[in-house]
């Protein structure tokens, strides 16, 4: 196929990009997603950037990763929208503050802080990140029929930097929110951009650590553990459950001659 067929980074063919999509930071991570689907086929590859498609329960799907931080992500975003993206799913990882939320469990983001350092750049700081709320809403459905899912909702922290520098980190302030639940680098950048591109967005996340628990130190944290595994297989079945309701609703509004 020729350059000028393909999307530039994502190397994904122009105009093929499925109406829902999935999107993880790893690229092993969507190599297991895509195994889930039926007629799955890598469809582009290129740096962190990894595209599949396929069905799942009958929904044609496109799963892609994006790699570590707001910056790459972007890319990714931006040109799966260009390639037909009206939904995106953000599955990820991330840190949790409240003492009870612990790896493995599962959180929805209602919205998410804006320190990404991409998204400034973008919209006024002064305008919220704030998820889909249907995609919120089916995300939260599909955990409640999981079976036995824990999770919670709230607002997710979206930051730049994951080691620390010479800078205070304001754990502590944000640690202190009630309604601030987690912290991970590509949220905030994704909702940006669906609301500049009027697309739906939103995001659930595996829990990989928490201040709470063993690890005291950033420099102590392991997301490598069975715990976090299993968590993110829960996660990755509670969001491709819920690109199926939206599918599904999506026709019975059209059939009712609703919005489409």
């Amino acid at each position: 196929m020729a350059a000028a067929d393909l999307l530039p980074v994502i190397r994904v063919p122009r105009g093929s990009v499925t109406p829902y999509v999935i999107t993880v930071g790893d690229p092993e991570r969507a190599a297991s997603v895509a195994a889930r689907l039926d007629g799955s086929k890598e469809v582009g590859s290129f740096r962190e950037y990894v595209s599949y498609q396929g069905t799942y329960q009958g929904v044609p799907l496109t799963v892609t990763s994006h790699g570590v931080g707001g910056a790459g992500a972007a890319v990714a975003f931006e040109e799966l929208i260009q390639g037909g993206a009206k939904t995106i799913i953000r599955l990820g990882t991330c840190g949790a503050f409240p003492p009870q939320i612990r790896s493995g469990d599962l959180l929805i983001a209602t919205g998410a802080a804006r320190e990404d350092g991409v998204s400034p750049q973008l919209l006024p700081l002064s305008y919220p990140a704030l998820s889909d709320i249907d995609v919120t809403r089916a995300l939260i459905d599909a955990a409640n029929e999981g079976g036995g899912i824990r999770y919670a909702i709230g607002v997710m922290l979206t930051k730049a930097a994951f080691y620390p520098g010479a800078l205070p980190d304001q754990r502590d302030v944000w640690s202190a929110i009630p309604g601030l639940v987690g912290v991970e680098m590509e949220l905030a950048t994704l909702l940006i951009i669906a609301a500049l591109r009027g697309v739906r967005a939103g995001g659930a996340f595996t829990v990989d650590g928490n201040p709470a628990e063993e690890e005291k130190s950033i420099y102590e944290y392991n997301p490598h553990r069975p715990v976090v595994d299993e968590g993110k297989q829960r996660m990755v079945t509670v969001g491709l459950d819920a690109a199926v309701r939206l599918a599904r609703q999506e026709t019975a509004e059209e059939g009712r001659g609703g919005p489409s």
